[in-house]
């Protein structure tokens, strides 16, 4: 699917979805959110398990946030309601059952890094630089920003990031923890991306799945609830077709075949 906002590519096991605003920095309008929703609504039917990959088009903008030219054009009403909308879709992107990275093709500001850390991992080109800057502009992060980068860099780098809307670069947001791959030069950033993905959705989507749901549940310190969720998980996980599959293909060494249930 195309349009003058977006392009969603299919193959075998991902779903590439690439904002093409690059003369705008590929911010972000009502229109992105229409083909981005209707992309997931895809992706959570899938029986498989394809993964998702949101890339922006150039070298300059993963996604500079939201379009302020389009904010111009709506009434306060309408604009809450697109940032209700935003924030419901990366929610929605982050407590999805499939995996989603966001290829970092350049910066990442403002409601494009809330879209980025709202997918599960995040790889990055060389020269990117990430930023919640809406303090600058006397705004705060909009789109569950203040609740996503604190749960992923911690509490006191995120307020670093907010109270100044500094922008870091890569290798200190691969230190942070904010990004977890740099992209090398010698392939495409998409092709990296893709290889990432497939690196995990080869393996059978009920045991990832179920380690995303018991590392959701851990806390600071070991807990008897985080316990009790893992080990509710290793009896659903063990008695799946998959583990059957998977310990039958290492006794008889060969590649296993998973079928996802």
């Amino acid at each position: 699917m195309q349009n003058s906002a977006f392009n969603i590519q299919h193959g075998d096991n991902h779903v590439v979805f690439q904002i093409t605003r690059p003369h705008r920095l590929n911010a972000i309008t009502s229109e992105i959110l229409d083909g981005l929703t209707a992309c997931i609504e895809e992706l959570e039917q899938d029986s498989g398990n394809k993964g998702l990959i949101i890339i922006g088009e150039g070298e300059r903008a993963f996604c500079a946030g939201t379009d302020l030219f389009e904010r111009d054009t709506l009434t306060d009403e309408e604009v809450h309601a697109k940032t209700d909308r935003a924030r419901d879709l990366i929610v929605r992107i982050h407590k999805a059952p499939f995996i989603s990275i966001a290829a970092l093709n350049g910066l990442a500001f403002g409601g494009g890094l809330e879209f980025a850390l709202a997918c599960t991992f995040r790889i990055a080109a060389p020269h990117v630089e990430c930023s919640l800057p809406e303090v600058k502009i006397g705004l705060i992060p909009a789109y569950a920003g203040t609740q996503l980068l604190p749960a992923v860099v911690g509490s006191s780098r995120a307020l670093d990031m907010m109270l100044t809307g500094r922008a870091v670069g890569t290798e200190e947001a691969m230190q942070m923890g904010l990004i977890n791959r740099i992209a090398s030069d010698d392939k495409t950033l998409i092709d990296q991306a893709i290889e990432y993905l497939e690196s995990i959705t080869q393996y059978s989507k009920v045991a990832i799945n179920g380690i995303r749901q018991s590392a959701a549940a851990a806390g600071p310190q070991l807990s008897e609830q985080g316990l009790k969720v893992e080990r509710e998980y290793v009896i659903e996980v063990g008695k799946s077709e998959d583990a059957t599959e998977g310990v039958a293909a290492f006794r008889e060494k060969r590649a296993a075949k998973f079928k996802h249930r």
